[in-house]
């Protein structure tokens, strides 16, 4: 319908959403939004749009979120449409969402991330000179654009003061979706899981409630939480008999062309095999998972998350069992982290770092090896990534234990064994409240733990208690 609208107003919206189409798009309106200056963009907010284009624009912003959800190839065409419509005519709050769109566009479309960071300040501005209270053009922000900005902590903080704020406004819709994501960051960045699993079937059987899609998101989330913590939950209550599986999750995603979760469902695939110890099954799950485009190549953290254990998943098949097209994968995501890491070192940098050093790894460049390692666990350290600093060493454990005629080079901050990583993995993994995970490193390296140990520290997260 916003398609249809677009071209009775003599938009030239293509029939097929080529690549080609697209970047002209894209092209075409960084070069007419060039001409206006942020002050000139926020002056266009004043200036009446009349009655059929406001209609077609309300249209189109009710659009943006179903285009967002299906990652249809057509939302970036709409969305530049739009903006080069309300530069000619003037802004309107309802759409915000096309700029928003843009700013996320400038990242995926041309790994401009400060332009990106450009058009998301522009849109904020727009919101505080319209008093708006639509919700949507601040969700995408926060989910496409502030994730190469900031640690996911924070933004969860962030997406979780926009629930409240949604509520308040009686935007239910957004608000489940504030809700859902601002929690899925906690779960990924690496807050406390004992804080994550309270109320976690409450705040399901509510996303269920009140939005469909945000719930069967949600539910995604719930099945990673107990792989990590080992505990049960009654999740699937939630969905009434109508999903009582993770097939039958898939199924729906699949019969309603859903992208953006059937992508999602993969990613999390990876995230589940990986900490079961299951590299193949991981591998396998990010092959599909890669190849669902456009969803694959949207700016998410599921691009991150994906990028970051797909390394280290090739990384280690590599090392097992060889293969110079999974060293050369690997080391695609480690430089895609790398460019990442130039845009913010407080959300890449650990990351980056335990690539580098299993690449350093599989190539026996072992003294560069251990020297990443080590970085890697100082940044998780220093950053309060309590679920990094588990990782690396983890890693490193595994490193030393294939590395017999390093030992005497293992500094006193690791121990001198491997064994020392891995019970200082086992702790912080405890600590994190992936007791499962913990209990796996116990079982595959055979380890006795001493009752007695002290507590491990790390820089404390703000939320974080004694």
């Amino acid at each position: 319908r916003a398609i249809h609208s677009l071209r009775q107003l003599n938009f030239d919206i293509p029939l097929a959403a080529a690549p080609a189409s697209v970047l002209h798009a894209i092209a075409t309106t960084d070069s007419m939004a060039s001409k206006f200056s942020m002050d000139q963009m926020l002056d266009l907010c004043e200036k009446a749009v009349d009655g059929p284009g406001r209609r077609v624009i309300e249209i189109i912003g009710a659009f943006f979120s179903s285009c967002y959800q299906s990652s249809s190839p057509f939302m970036p065409l709409v969305a530049c449409a739009t903006i080069q419509f309300s530069l000619q005519h003037g802004i309107c709050h309802e759409s915000t969402s096309a700029f928003a769109i843009f700013g996320m566009l400038k990242i995926s479309n041309e790994g401009d991330y400060h332009g990106g960071k450009y058009w998301a300040d522009v849109v904020r501005e727009i919101a505080k000179k319209h008093k708006t209270s639509n919700s949507l053009p601040e969700l995408l922000l926060q989910l496409t654009v502030d994730i190469w900005f900031m640690p996911p902590r924070d933004i969860s903080e962030n997406l979780l003061r926009s629930h409240k704020k949604a509520i308040r406004n009686g935007e239910v819709d957004a608000a489940m979706f504030f809700l859902q994501t601002g929690w899925r960051f906690r779960l990924l960045g690496g807050e406390q899981l004992s804080l994550v699993y309270k109320s976690s079937e409450e705040r399901l059987r509510l996303l269920a409630k009140h939005s469909q899609h945000a719930a069967k998101c949600g539910l995604l989330d719930s099945i990673l939480l107990m792989e990590l913590t080992g505990k049960s939950g009654n999740y699937f209550s939630a969905f009434e008999g109508s999903i009582g599986s993770m097939n039958d999750l898939q199924d729906t995603a699949t019969s309603i062309n859903d992208l953006h979760l059937l992508q999602s469902i993969h990613v999390f695939n990876v995230l589940i095999a990986y900490w079961k110890g299951d590299y193949i099954a991981a591998e396998e799950s990010s092959r599909i998972a890669s190849k669902m485009l456009p969803a694959s190549k949207m700016p998410t953290i599921y691009l991150i998350y994906h990028t970051f254990f797909r390394g280290l998943i090739l990384f280690q098949l590599h090392r097992m069992f060889g293969g110079e097209q999974r060293l050369k994968d690997a080391k695609e995501m480690m430089d895609k982290m790398e460019i990442w890491l130039s845009v913010s070192m407080a959300a890449f940098e650990s990351k980056w770092l335990l690539l580098k050093a299993e690449y350093w790894f599989c190539v026996d460049k072992f003294g560069r090896a251990l020297q990443m390692y080590k970085g890697s666990i100082k940044s998780a350290q220093d950053n309060g990534n309590i679920h990094e600093l588990a990782l690396a060493h983890e890693l490193l454990g595994k490193f030393y234990s294939k590395r017999d005629n390093l030992v005497d080079n293992v500094s006193s901050e690791c121990g001198i064994a491997s064994n020392e990583c891995f019970k200082k993995a086992h702790a912080y993994y405890t600590q994190w409240g992936a007791t499962a995970v913990a209990e796996k490193i116990l079982k595959d390296h055979n380890l006795e733990m001493d009752l007695h140990a002290p507590h491990l520290q790390t820089r404390k997260h703000p939320r974080q208690t004694d």
